[in-house]
């Protein structure tokens, strides 16, 4: 039977029943929430903090960049971990590990103020939440809750989601974790397709993975560009948005600048790969698809971007923003998946060391627009003009030298 780039094959033996896929997918489902949730909180609060802890420009892009110090050192091993041991293995672990530090964070604030070193405590605390959670593969909050409240609040539900997850995964394992699989009698040939859905088709894997072949292809090296490109507009978006509403528009509810955004880049999200498979199924190139969705992503956002400056109402800047969200979206029918495309064998090694790409934005992006806000006296255009410019670059790269073929 062929398979999709990237679609499940289930494991000979046991494959889980339609409420197992159920229970899992809410179970997953629900955690990934919690997860950005918790991922969000510093964001969201960063005004406060900043207000409180008497924070400048290049303090608060500091502190909420090495989160992403954290998240792309475990790129690279992560994946080679979750493939030789199991994701439900190490998804307790590190999941109950950024829990706690979410939970006391505040506390965590308090006592880096204690010290004689208060920044170099932050970026420690800042860093190891993003560690846990990389090994785990927004936020929603109520618009009183700012601060230590936020932070607290968030804490409980994913210490609440962690015992859910830990009952949901013994159960599996005393239930025996599914029904028996066929069996199959005899090799079956199937003819390839050179550049289609077909020519994805997955072998034995390999002991160990070919870097060379992989690192020497222009392709990767252009979807790694437009990932740090992509990564990067997102980082900055969900990491000073907050920030940018609360100082813009100061009477504007927090409520609604720090939701509307993300329920956008939620639906597209969803949208995306379905948009992608229509494409496959009218007979268009893997390619040609993944192309197709990227640049309308990064095109999308280098767009929106640059129509900020000129714009000076709340209600406009917003739709700006969501559109802006809503074309990130789109990446998930494109450079996303192309790991699997590339290494269908190895995509979860594949995966670590390339999203990294986009993670590395995270700490050197975020940081780099809280200095250019600190040298512009808060000129917001700046650091939109710029995000814009390298998305059309990450867009001409990819469209030039990307691929959807399989490398390795």
């Amino acid at each position: 039977m062929l398979k999709r780039p990237g679609e499940y094959e289930p494991p000979l033996g046991k494959i889980w029943t339609r409420s197992e896929a159920r229970m899992w997918t809410m179970t997953m489902f629900s955690g990934t929430c919690v997860l950005y949730a918790a991922r969000a909180s510093l964001p969201i609060c960063a005004a406060a903090v900043a207000k409180e802890f008497a924070w400048n420009k290049t303090d608060s892009g500091t502190v909420l960049s090495c989160f992403f110090w954290g998240y792309a050192l475990t790129q690279i091993f992560a994946g080679r971990i979750a493939d030789k041991y199991g994701a439900e293995n190490i998804l307790p672990y590190s999941s109950l590990a950024w829990t706690m530090i979410t939970f006391f964070t505040p506390h965590l604030f308090d006592f880096a103020y204690w010290t004689n070193y208060p920044l170099f405590v932050l970026l420690t605390i800042r860093i190891l939440t993003g560690r846990p959670i990389k090994d785990v593969y927004s936020g929603l909050f109520w618009p009183a809750l700012t601060g230590e409240p936020c932070l607290l609040f968030v804490g409980i539900l994913s210490l609440i989601w962690c015992w859910a997850f830990r009952w949901v995964l013994d159960r599996a394992k005393n239930s025996g974790g599914g029904r028996s699989s066929p069996q199959p009698d005899e090799e079956v040939l199937l003819e390839k397709k050179h550049d289609t859905v077909e020519s994805h088709l997955t072998t034995a894997p390999s002991a160990s993975v070919p870097w060379g072949t992989l690192f020497r292809h222009p392709a990767f090296w252009a979807a790694a560009v437009a990932q740090y490109t992509g990564g990067n507009s997102y980082s900055i978006l969900f990491n000073w948005l907050p920030s940018y509403f609360h100082e813009t528009f100061p009477t504007a509810k927090g409520v609604v600048y720090n939701v509307v955004p993300s329920l956008a880049i939620v639906i597209t999200s969803l949208v995306a790969p379905v948009m992608a498979s229509r494409a496959l199924a009218v007979g268009r190139t893997v390619t040609y698809t993944r192309k197709m969705m990227e640049g309308a992503s990064l095109l999308g956002i280098a767009f929106c971007l640059m129509l900020v400056p000129m714009t000076s109402s709340f209600w406009l800047s917003l739709l700006i923003f969501t559109m802006a969200m809503a074309a990130r979206g789109l990446h998930h029918g494109g450079v996303s998946v192309n790991p699997h495309d590339f290494a269908p064998n190895h995509a979860g090694s594949v995966f670590g060391v390339f999203n990294a790409c986009g993670a590395i934005t995270g700490f050197v992006g975020v940081y780099i627009a809280g200095h250019i806000l600190e040298a512009t006296n808060n000129n917001w255009s700046y650091v939109f003009i710029v995000t814009a410019a390298q998305c059309v670059l990450g867009a001409m790269v990819y469209t030039l030298l990307g691929t959807g073929q399989k490398i390795i």
